[in-house]
């Protein structure tokens, strides 16, 4: 659901705006999954939990299913960590946080 959410608005994110997911499953179930549900933008395979482990998400050798989102801005800072994200209503929101941080650049 997040994943279409963030594919159904991509196109109204400001032109500059990059958008990535990413899971620890293997790559070719990303594939799958980017297939089935037409998304335009890539899933990083963290089947080694080495980013997972690097942004605080995992500390053990188990993943969890999390979602969390990370806006980065055009300096390669973090701009804003989302957690407990409901996935319906997230892609909107944060669309609204990119496009105000844009609006005061």
């Amino acid at each position: 659901m997040e994943s279409c959410g963030f594919r159904d608005i991509a196109t109204k994110f400001p032109k500059d705006t990059v958008i990535v997911g990413g899971s620890t499953d293997k790559a070719a179930d990303q594939q799958t999954f980017i297939d089935k549900n037409n998304l335009p933008f890539a899933l990083l395979c963290d089947t080694e939990l080495k980013l997972t482990k690097a942004l605080g998400i995992q500390s053990g050798d188990r993943p969890m299913a999390q979602r969390i989102t990370f806006v980065i801005d055009g300096e390669g800072k973090v701009a804003k960590v989302f957690t407990g994200v409901k996935p319906k209503e997230h892609p909107e929101e944060v669309l609204k946080f990119v496009e105000e941080m844009t609006k005061k650049k």
